[in-house]
């Protein structure tokens, strides 16, 4: 996912390449950009020094999707078409309470016909009644509550509990383990805890002790750019007033093309207009498409 790729790890990639490799570089430029400095594969492209092949046949999603079909909508600053549609819908509250039920509700009713990895809530934001946070310890309240049978570990203000959906967030590569790597809690022993990572080519629980649980985060909400590059046949997200710093339009269309079946949309009208309509994501000064204009001495 060449969108999330910063300059810094961009240059060290170069730097470990042999000479004559060849490098191809995929991603979308509607997404979030990277969250360290540059905007490479932007600038790569607004330089117009590299051929780039842009690829048309949508995959993720049915061709006529809706989810398709909005994410266009929402890029060209459109509201999405909610209205008659069952694949994705949009269902209006007057306050983050209201929301916050509805999303727990229906997360609790997808997760009971499909499996835990395919429904993912999505947040803007960590904070608020809506935001990450507060989602999983009532998502968690909600479809893991407590059970004499199911052992816990207490890390923090976080209970874990076995058969919790949790995420790696830092690399470990003693482990291999990565930063927002999905998996499930098997087994807790006292201070010990064995995740299970079903994407992870090794197989088997990776082992967390005492102080290693700290690389764990409850996983049944997510923000929006820990999501980023991965998908979910449904998707669930609140969109409320009190997000209003991260109510963007490339957020919003990153959020909705995580799903590939079916997206839940809750929470406030204006909140969404504000997402659809607020393009002025921050202008990166790396000068790298300048850069490669002059190195190539292109006028």
């Amino acid at each position: 996912e060449a969108s999330m790729m910063d300059i810094v790890l961009m240059y060290h990639l170069l730097r470990a390449l042999p000479i004559g490799c060849r490098l191809v570089l995929v991603g979308d430029v509607d997404q979030l950009p990277s969250v360290g400095p540059g905007s490479v594969l932007k600038d790569i492209i607004r330089s117009g020094t590299m051929p780039v092949v842009r690829l048309e046949n949508v995959f993720r999603q049915a061709q006529l999707s809706p989810i398709v079909r909005n994410a266009h909508r929402i890029n060209q600053g459109l509201m999405p078409l909610t209205d008659g549609e069952t694949d994705f819908t949009f269902r209006q509250f007057m306050n983050e309470e209201e929301t916050v039920r509805y999303v727990v509700d229906t997360y609790a009713r997808m997760v009971r016909s499909l499996s835990w990895q395919n429904v993912q809530v999505l947040s803007p934001m960590h904070r608020n009644p809506c935001g990450v946070e507060n989602l999983n310890r009532l998502l968690q309240a909600r479809v893991n509550p407590p059970s004499p049978d199911k052992a816990e570990h207490k890390a923090g203000n976080t209970v874990y509990r076995e058969g919790d959906k949790v995420m790696q967030i830092r690399n470990n590569y003693e482990k291999t383990v990565f930063n927002g790597d999905i998996g499930q809690i098997d087994l807790i022993r006292g201070k010990t805890v064995f995740v299970s990572f079903p994407d992870r080519p090794e197989g088997g629980d990776v082992t967390y002790e005492g102080g290693e649980v700290d690389d764990l985060r409850l996983a049944y909400a997510m923000s929006v750019h820990k999501a980023q590059g991965s998908e979910y046949a449904v998707v669930i997200m609140p969109l409320v007033p009190g997000h209003y710093i991260m109510l963007q339009r490339n957020l919003f269309y990153t959020a909705i093309t995580r799903a590939k079946k079916q997206v839940y949309l809750a929470g406030s009208k204006k909140a969404m207009q504000m997402a659809v309509t607020n393009d002025r994501t921050r202008k990166r000064y790396s000068l790298l498409a300048e850069r490669l204009h002059g190195e190539l001495g292109i006028d």
